[in-house]
């Protein structure tokens, strides 16, 4: 028999999407938390634009502020980021070579392909503005 507090946690754990059962279909594929909320028009716009651009956001999957940045971007438009995982080494070698590479000193931060960056979270407006978009 399981302790009553292993129980409600479990649920809590499992009702938030956590613990590999999604309640929506598809599986977050992210390193990052997933989002909690749906992506408005406006953040899937930016997403697009962002990756047609070569725009680069990175991150780590221990930084809360990571998942807030991603969070502002919703589940569709955050599985389309172009993120990079900077926090997992041995998993993603590549993704980490390339953190060093850019000499990320905070997460997160975001980089244009003309060396300009971000660090900190940035709203969306924000990064529209900043990418080109308006």
């Amino acid at each position: 028999m399981k302790p009553i507090g292993h129980v409600i946690i479990t649920s809590v754990a499992l009702g938030l999407g956590l613990g590999g059962l999604q309640a929506f279909g598809a599986t977050w594929k992210g390193t990052i938390g997933e989002p909690l909320r749906d992506s408005s028009p406006e953040a899937r716009r930016l997403v697009q634009h962002l990756n047609s651009i070569g725009a680069r956001f990175y991150g780590a999957w221990t930084c809360p502020a990571c998942f807030r940045q991603m969070n502002l971007f919703g589940k569709q438009a955050g599985a389309e980021l172009p993120y990079v995982e900077c926090n997992k080494p041995k998993q993603l070698p590549k993704q980490a070579e390339s953190c060093r590479a850019a000499s990320i000193r905070a997460y997160p931060t975001w980089v244009l392909p003309d060396g300009s960056r971000r660090e900190g979270i940035q709203s969306l407006e924000a990064l529209s503005t900043w990418s080109g978009l308006r």
